[in-house]
């Protein structure tokens, strides 16, 4: 059984990071977690030119690193980590790097991250952190959207409702199951196994009818797997969901349609080409979707 208790969480100082503070915030009520909090000064980022002076750029990286540091001990502060612990960091380097740097020295188990940052060229940047965590963090990753999805309540509570669970039938996709059923029972949700065939990538070279008649039968297969599947997870509610077409686009509507409030996806699947496929879907799922992504990276 996953336990999360330790989370870690970056911030930016901007709305979205904010959100996803208050986020982690309510999920560490329910988990009993402490929250670590991260910001980085990035030395990659802005600077004083070519022809600044070491000592120029050492006094500009320290009145950056002034004003971060003042603004962090305010963020801790906030109403809603009040009756948590929680440590603030300070770094300066490479952003994604110090992060996991960060997680692996307090022993993280979970990091929550917003999936954009400040307007601008910031809003890419801090995106593109994301991405990086997502692909080499060795613990789960909570992609946070800003509130496009509403999860948390007025009085600051999480409500998560249903959770859908994208599934190639791996040994990858199984091992994200044991936190889904653990997650549903912990906030009283269910949960919709989903799959999604697309013989168009898998099956270029066959016709047209070929491929028709192909996309039904792994179908059919898909059904029968995510039946056997559900009927094993006793106490939860459960339901499936198969559909042909591109994988992202598919559970991208499923998301919207349902409402859903956490996706929970590996980072891997399959070997080779197939296992490159399923993380390209992962990282397409957590940029369009807008709702929480939480990933698993299963070890080799």
């Amino acid at each position: 059984m996953t336990e999360f208790k330790k989370i870690l969480c970056p911030t930016d100082f901007s709305e979205y990071s904010e959100y996803a503070m208050q986020y982690a915030a309510a999920f560490a009520q329910i988990s009993g977690a402490s929250i670590d909090c991260v910001h980085v000064v990035d030395m990659g980022l802005g600077g004083e030119g070519v022809y600044a002076s070491s000592a120029d750029v050492q006094r500009s990286l320290d009145a950056v690193r002034a004003k971060a540091e003042k603004e962090l001990e305010h963020y801790v502060r906030k109403e809603h980590f009040l009756g948590l612990e929680i440590a603030p960091h300070l770094r300066t380097g490479h952003t994604a790097t110090e992060i996991a740097a960060v997680g692996d020295e307090i022993g993280a188990d979970l990091i929550i991250v917003a999936t954009h940052g400040r307007s601008g060229l910031d809003r890419l940047v801090f995106g593109s952190v994301c991405d990086k965590l997502l692909r080499h963090s060795n613990v789960p990753v909570l992609a946070i959207k800003h509130p496009e999805h509403e999860a948390l309540g007025e009085d600051g509570s999480l409500s998560i409702d249903r959770i859908l669970c994208p599934m190639d039938f791996s040994e990858f996709s199984h091992s994200t199951l044991p936190l889904a059923q653990e997650l549903a029972k912990k906030f009283g949700a269910s949960i919709t196994l989903a799959h999604v065939v697309d013989v168009r990538f898998d099956y270029p070279e066959w016709t047209a009818q070929a491929a028709m008649n192909t996309s039904e039968s792994l179908a059919k297969g898909a059904q029968e797997d995510l039946d056997r599947i559900a009927s094993e997870m006793v106490g939860i509610e459960t339901d499936t969901f198969v559909a042909t077409g591109a994988p992202h686009r598919e559970l991208a509507d499923k998301i919207e349609a349902d409402n859903i409030d956490l996706v929970i996806l590996p980072t891997h699947g399959r070997k080779g080409l197939a296992h490159a496929l399923l993380g390209s879907v992962t990282e397409r799922i957590v940029r369009t979707s807008k709702c929480p992504v939480l990933t698993i990276r299963p070890s080799e």
